[in-house]
């Protein structure tokens, strides 16, 4: 047995350790002794990437072979020689220092724990993810339901991965991204109900941004210590017209997002409602519908999504919740012509989408004649709404341009909303009528006509904080 052990403050170490002929599994466990979040990618004798796992307070193995490999490990023969195991601490560029403690034993040819779960590979020892976009589960043209947003052990969640599968499939999800923090899955579960889909939260001390269909997994070898870098590095990581980027929690302190230098143009999404079981979910949701505003006034056509950031397992609470935190709630709904990664993907870019928690929301905009996202070219609209849960009692908000304009009690029947022409843009959210917690909304349909959406306003997130200062958010 290899073993390591020392301390990192902020930046990175790399270690080096001999792999003997003949070997047929490398696998290593580490631990933590400080709360905190410590990377290790492992890179074999000819600097092939053969994985990367995220220390935290439990230890966590990581065990490679030349086929069946353990999480979040690739898949490959086994050079001999001197292979590097790389730690990262992204830590202390905002806040103090910390300093992590770390214990490393690496051992070969211990046996691999077995997964039955029927898995296909989507990385390579190149960095590159491969995943079959056009792979279609459904033909038909409708909503798909899903969650942008979740974790499991391969950072800092509490599931498995199979355990992760059957609790998406028990929530009855038609698609799903994994999102660890700074790691890419390198292999998904294979489902005919839900697509698994690749993805990434790119994670710096200025705020969290998720990468939807990212065609590499993140390479810190030649990243500088500071988070602007990393956000660069993670933006890259996007494939221009296949991937989209959306912006994590933005307004729920201590993980919002302060990277003033944020091109808006290069976002798809925002996520305003992210774990509604968290103690700061309800103020943090109420405040990113503020920023949403600002955005499409500045001519940002950024559309709102949920995610569950579920990290817990379904036993657990966070502090003070009695509902569980769960992959789906809330759900984020695309449309898409299928149920493929191409076709979830385009829905996320153009902005056909819709979130809600459990209300069962059920709509047509001009009888199913205009979708979310769309530019409706200034005519007047018809809302038809109704839920199907009738456990609470729902009301839905018209804004426009940015402002309420009439609130309505919906039902299991049917409410009839008009719009008159003369906005900017249309949005509709969902609350809750006993407490006006967010619920859910539909995305604004606009008119691009209107010039801000042809030269918008702003540039950055921090013009548009700028804007946002003049009032309280």
């Amino acid at each position: 047995m290899i073993q390591f052990h020392g301390e990192l403050s902020a930046g990175r170490k790399q270690l080096g350790f001999d792999v003997p002929v003949g070997v047929v599994s490398v696998s290593m466990t580490g631990s933590v002794i400080t709360k905190g979040f410590l990377y290790a990618a492992v890179y074999d004798a000819k600097q092939g990437f053969r994985g990367m796992f995220l220390f935290d307070n439990a230890a966590k193995s990581l065990h490679i072979g030349v086929q069946n490999s353990g999480l979040g490990a690739i898949d490959g023969e086994l050079p001999s020689g001197q292979w590097t195991l790389a730690l990262y601490n992204l830590e202390g560029e905002c806040h103090h220092e910390r300093t992590m403690p770390y214990q490393i034993d690496i051992v070969f040819d211990a046996d691999i724990p077995l997964c039955t779960l029927p898995v296909v590979s989507v990385a390579n020892s190149a960095h590159q993810l491969m995943f079959d976009y056009n792979r279609t589960l459904n033909a038909d043209a409708r909503w798909y339901r899903g969650d942008l947003h979740a974790h499991t052990q391969l950072s800092d969640g509490h599931n498995s991965l199979d355990v992760a599968k059957a609790i998406v499939e028990s929530q009855g999800l038609d698609f799903f991204f994994f999102t660890e923090h700074n790691i890419c899955h390198s292999k998904l579960p294979l489902s005919e109900q839900c697509l698994f889909l690749p993805g990434i939260e790119v994670t710096t001390e200025l705020g969290h941004f998720n990468v939807h269909g990212a065609a590499r997994s993140l390479d810190l070898r030649q990243v500088k210590h500071n988070a602007a870098a990393v956000i660069e590095a993670g933006m890259a990581l996007a494939e221009l017209g296949q991937s989209s980027i959306s912006i994590n929690h933005p307004m729920m302190q201590p993980w919002h997002w302060r990277f003033d230098a944020m091109e808006l143009s290069q976002v798809s999404t925002l996520e305003v409602c992210c774990d509604p079981t968290w103690p700061t979910s309800a103020k943090a949701a109420d405040e990113a519908l503020q920023v949403l505003n600002e955005l499409w006034n500045c001519g940002h056509r950024i559309a709102a999504v949920g995610g569950s950031d579920s990290h817990l397992a379904l036993q657990e609470r966070n502090p003070n919740a009695t509902e569980p935190s769960i992959y789906g709630d809330p759900s984020t709904f695309v449309f898409s012509h299928g149920l493929s990664g191409e076709g979830i993907l385009s829905g996320l870019r153009r902005g056909r989408i819709y979130v809600e928690r459990r209300c069962g929301l059920v709509f047509q905009i001009n009888q199913g004649d205009i979708l979310p996202g769309q530019d409706a070219q200034g005519v007047a609209l018809t809302y038809a709404l109704s839920v199907t849960d009738d456990a609470m009692n729902y009301i839905a908000e018209i804004i426009i341009d940015g402002e309420v304009y009439a609130r309505h009690r919906l039902t299991q029947e049917p409410q009839y909303f008009d719009v008159k022409e003369g906005y900017a843009w249309c949005r509709i959210d969902i609350r809750r009528q006993d407490n006006h917690e967010f619920e859910g909304c539909i995305n604004p349909v606009f008119d691009g006509r209107q010039p801000m959406f042809i030269t918008p306003l702003v540039e950055t997130w921090g013009e548009l904080m700028e804007r946002l200062n003049h009032h309280e958010i």
